[in-house]
């Protein structure tokens, strides 16, 4: 199984690369690449939240118990007139139940390399970023598919890394931990079921998804990145010689 660093590097590699690629052929403005870039890195980590006290899950459960936190702190200035030290004293309450309850109930009912080292998982992390980004930022529908992808994309390249290390390529073997990653779904059933039926009802809360047809065609994906894959005419950096604008207009997929 490969280790946080290597998935780390191998999620920031990837991811940047996608980032840049879907920048460069117009399907996102430039300033919208790095929260991609991020989004792609973090998909690359979250499979491991399901291994005990592992650093993918504390940081996860830290981010989430602010965000729980600060949430918390918002509804009670719209609904309640409490002084700054009361809002101190629930926005620490509300992370402290977060990070650490919760955070120990999900240990004690999850298992690493269950049903969140599996395509089921993918599919389940991809539609929540899709739905949470459409529903909760000001983020477009093409824009919102494409955050949930690069969730995804993440995703999927933890899941390869892990079923990569489990092939000991010198003595010729497959470890025990083959075939425990890029899996349909988890062996426990019950948690397998839960997570089938989220992804399900996420189905009806996601933009339309004739956009995510037209972001995975050949004329919006394939064809622009052959098209922009090499200098135009064999002049490398011809750029830097005579600068001008960039005129490429930004593909609406809406």
């Amino acid at each position: 199984m490969a280790n946080f660093k290597t998935h780390l590097g191998a999620a920031t590699l990837i991811s940047g690369a996608a980032a840049t690629t879907v920048a460069d052929i117009g399907l996102v403005d430039a300033h919208q690449a790095p929260l991609l870039f991020a989004l792609g890195v973090l998909g690359g980590l979250l499979p491991d939240i399901d291994a005990d006290n592992s650093t993918p899950v504390r940081l996860v459960f830290t981010l989430l118990g602010l965000a729980a936190a600060f949430e918390a702190v918002f509804y009670m200035l719209e609904h309640y007139r409490f002084s700054i030290s009361e809002l101190c004293v629930l926005a620490a309450a509300v992370f402290a139940a977060v990070r650490y309850l919760v955070f120990e109930l999900f240990l004690r009912l999850t298992e690493h390399r269950g049903v969140f080292h599996s395509l089921l998982a993918v599919v389940f992390f991809t539609l929540l970023t899709t739905s949470l980004s459409y529903h909760f930022t000001s983020a477009s529908p093409r824009l919102a598919w494409l955050q949930g992808l690069f969730v995804g994309l993440g995703y999927c390249v933890h899941l390869t890394l892990d079923e990569l290390f489990s092939v000991d390529l010198l003595g010729g073997r497959l470890k025990r931990s083959f075939g425990t990653a890029l899996k349909p779904f988890g062996r426990d059933l019950k948690a397998t079921l839960a997570m089938g039926a989220l992804t399900v009802a996420l189905a009806n809360t996601l933009p339309n998804p004739q956009i995510l047809t037209n972001l995975l065609s050949r004329e919006t994906l394939i064809e622009p990145v052959q098209e922009k894959l090499w200098p135009a005419r064999g002049r490398w950096f011809a750029q830097w010689r005579h600068p001008r604008p960039r005129t490429g207009r930004l593909l609406v997929l809406e």
